[in-house]
């Protein structure tokens, strides 16, 4: 969460600081087009890659996130074991839900 706070106070801060420089040298109509076209490649990212977590708790999200064995992350092309990254314990706490 940390880190989505700090990016969206950085890419404000960058249009801020460049809004008015960027318009003069290539006009108002071609700046938003710019935006437009980084919107719409946003959304559909969060479409294809952002899975849907309305209506769950963050130990369900945890879990079936655990429940895959590998995250790949294609911007950088490297691949973890999903174990580390999700507690163990959530693991044994669904274990004692199931009996």
């Amino acid at each position: 969460m940390a880190l989505t706070s700090s990016m969206n106070w950085g890419i404000n801060l960058l249009i801020s600081l460049t809004f008015l420089t960027v318009t003069e040298l290539i006009g108002l109509s071609w700046v938003c087009f710019i935006y437009t076209i980084m919107s719409l490649a946003s959304l559909a990212f969060v479409i294809m890659f952002i899975p849907e977590t309305k209506g769950c708790s963050l130990e369900q999200i945890s879990m079936e996130l655990a429940k895959q064995k590998h995250v790949r992350t294609p911007l950088c092309g490297v691949s973890q074991r999903r174990e580390k990254l999700v507690p163990v314990e959530l693991a044994r706490r669904e274990k004692e839900q199931l009996y």
